[in-house]
């Protein structure tokens, strides 16, 4: 997972593979596709290591290249006390979801080389390579406290991921809504009509609906078949805000032509 999606991302891949053959020439490892990150997102990029985490097999190694931060933190290698996967990446916040939710079993300070330029080809590949030719975890530096391992803030409207339909996805509580229910949204500086669904795609093109998704229960804000979130000026890191739409007051003529049609 990473926010180098250029020629950087195949240096990674071949720094893995140059550190795996040198150890193990008959090495057996596979990298999978890259997950691209948001630049300079901390809250995108633990959301994916954790979204990635879900369905990934046992002994997968996963890495994180993406760091935003001013000052250098500290690089980490651990394995999960549950589902067996391997994590290496800077402790940026990254990997704090990751680890909440599936614990840890053993972690590990990579050793420091000092500062050196893309440390993550130059630093966390090479761990990844050893770790996958048969390598210890341990081996890889000195031991580190779990609790250390720091965390991402995500609270209730946060943005966590938008993907390429547009779909927003954050931490919602929908206590007493239903589905049809009419909502307001407030997101990118605009305030929009929603409405409450179970299935997103059962509403008019255009419309816009709040509904359970499908990523670590997580709720979603989506435009029914349009481009939703991209053509707003919103990005993971935004907070959104959903709220009831107020009932329209009914006026006199308004109450009169209810009753006239048994309302």
């Amino acid at each position: 997972m990473s926010d180098c999606t250029d020629v950087a991302f195949l240096e990674l891949c071949l720094a893995i593979e140059k550190s795996a053959f040198a150890i193990s020439p008959a090495a057996d490892i596979r990298i999978g596709p890259l997950v691209p990150a948001q630049r300079f997102s901390e809250i995108n990029a633990a959301f994916l290591m954790r979204l990635v985490a879900e369905l990934a097999a046992p002994g997968t190694v996963l890495l994180c290249v993406a760091n935003s931060l001013r000052h250098r933190t500290e690089r980490l290698v651990g394995r999960t006390a549950r589902g067996d996967l391997v994590f290496v990446g800077a402790n940026t916040g990254a990997l704090g979801w990751l680890t909440r939710d599936l614990g840890v079993r053993e972690c590990f300070e990579i050793e420091d080389p000092g500062f050196v330029p893309f440390g993550g080809k130059a630093v966390h590949a090479p761990v990844v390579g050893a770790v996958a030719a048969g390598r210890p975890v341990a081996s890889a530096g000195a031991p580190f406290p779990p609790d250390a391992v720091r965390r991402t803030p995500v609270a209730e409207g946060d943005i966590v991921h938008i993907d390429n339909f547009g779909n927003g996805k954050f931490p919602f509580r929908a206590d007493g809504l239903c589905h049809g229910d009419r909502l307001r949204v407030e997101v990118g500086g605009r305030r929009l009509e929603a409405v409450y669904g179970t299935r997103m795609m059962d509403e008019e093109d255009g419309t816009w609906v709040v509904y359970p998704g499908s990523s670590l229960g997580l709720h979603e804000l989506g435009q029914v078949r349009a481009r939703g979130l991209l053509d707003l000026p919103c990005a993971a890191g935004h907070r959104l805000r959903v709220r009831r739409a107020v009932p329209r007051p009914v006026r006199a003529g308004d109450q009169n032509e209810l009753e006239r049609r048994g309302g």
